[in-house]
């Protein structure tokens, strides 16, 4: 890391080191680590009641090494063990569980899964490789697969709630001295020679040293009113709750052929969703519910994988936003002077979101330098929006 500058104290005109925009997973990372690091004044200000009640709470929580970048598997990693220091903060033993995860494929997967396997067994990370008849005695309720199919068995992967998460990292900074405003959206940005002046609904504006911009999809329209655009495209993912007509006892399953993902909520019920619509959303006018389509597709999916699914109901659907890059990276740096930003989850935004806040912080101070993920790398231009929650590159 680069030398610590000399940061500034708050005063008659509310200078603060560093203003954060947004209080999801990232931002609320981004805060708590921001303090850590030595900073005197931060601010956090989130347009909604709470810390991650909107893209973070919509999530599937899911945490897995099972993805395809090197470097989104060291900020997994990384995020783990922030996961796990603020469950135990928050004396919450259900912030974050051992699921253990199921990716189910067939044969043109065989290659890919045996290659995926090597890749984890190096790392030393539990993996198995499964066909019909192991996964029929591991797994007997998922009795409906088709004989050929395959999976890859991650027993150490997890699932998190979000929310807990963002609070408890808000908790943790307030008393390193962050101060919060909740219910506070930002209208515009103002970039100054010496500052970023930070203008709110309803309230006198605030002068910054730096502000970092966690916004999630929100991100672009906000940094388009400072005269800044990135390569950012919204894009709709859709979920739902489903309770089970009996219980099931099934860890998180993926459904390559199909797009499907479940995630055990208890015994009986299962968070169900799916993943890309391939057409970009606006984040002020998205349809927040679940589509009828879907809500049929996903009875019929479930149904197609287990008996247990026999009678199942959709108990309540939503749809979240998801923020799709060029390259399915963050974008993630300085924008212009006194000006970051960390944003583009590519749908798995949880899974490294405690480290992506922490990097997010150091950047933004000025400690480190990130140049593969940096905000400018590519035109603002429309590109072909692609899932991020994939094994292959």
């Amino acid at each position: 890391m680069g030398q610590r500058p000399n940061f500034s104290q708050k005063g008659s005109r509310h200078l603060y080191d560093l203003v954060i925009v947004g209080a999801g997973v990232w931002g609320s990372s981004a805060a708590l680590s921001a303090l850590r690091q030595g900073a005197k004044s931060v601010l956090l200000l989130e347009a909604d009641i709470g810390a991650a009640q909107r893209t973070s709470a919509k999530s599937g929580g899911i945490v897995t090494d099972l993805i395809w970048h090197p470097h989104d598997r060291q900020l997994v990693a990384r995020s783990r063990l922030l996961f796990q220091e603020a469950a135990e903060g928050a004396g919450d033993a259900h912030l974050w569980q051992a699921a253990g995860m199921l990716t189910l494929g067939g044969p043109r997967q065989a290659a890919l899964f045996s290659a995926r396997r090597a890749e984890l067994s190096e790392r030393s990370i539990a993996v198995a490789l499964m066909d019909r008849t192991g996964l029929q005695h591991q797994f007997p309720a998922l009795d409906r697969l088709a004989d050929d199919t395959i999976a890859l068995y991650t027993p150490q992967d997890w699932h998190v709630n979000p929310t807990a998460y963002a609070v408890q990292a808000v908790s943790a900074a307030r008393r390193l001295g962050l101060e919060v405003r909740m219910a506070t959206p930002v209208r515009r940005l103002e970039v100054l020679a010496d500052s970023v002046t930070v203008h709110l609904a309803d309230q006198d504006p605030v002068s910054a040293a730096r502000v970092l911009v966690c916004a999630g999809t929100w991100s672009r329209q906000l940094l388009r009113t400072a005269g800044v655009d990135i390569a950012l495209r919204p894009y709709r993912t859709q979920l739902s709750s489903v309770r089970f007509g009996r219980p099931h006892d099934l860890p998180i399953v993926w459904h390559l052929d199909t797009d499907l993902y479940l995630v055990p909520e208890g015994g009986q019920d299962m968070l169900a969703g799916d993943g890309t619509e391939s057409v970009e959303s606006d984040p002020e006018s998205f349809r927040q519910a679940g589509d009828a389509d879907f809500l049929a597709s996903v009875a019929e999916r479930i149904v197609d994988l287990t008996s247990r699914g026999d009678g199942a109901g959709i108990r309540t659907a939503w749809a979240g936003l998801c923020g799709a890059t060029p390259d399915r990276r963050p974008l993630l740096g300085r924008l212009a002077p006194h000006l970051y930003c960390a944003c583009g989850d590519q749908g798995i935004g949880v899974m490294r979101g405690p480290a992506l806040g922490e990097l997010a912080a150091a950047v933004a101070l000025e400690h480190t330098e990130v140049p593969e993920l940096d905000p400018l790398r590519f035109a603002a231009a429309d590109f072909p929006i692609r899932g991020g929650f994939t094994l292959e590159a």
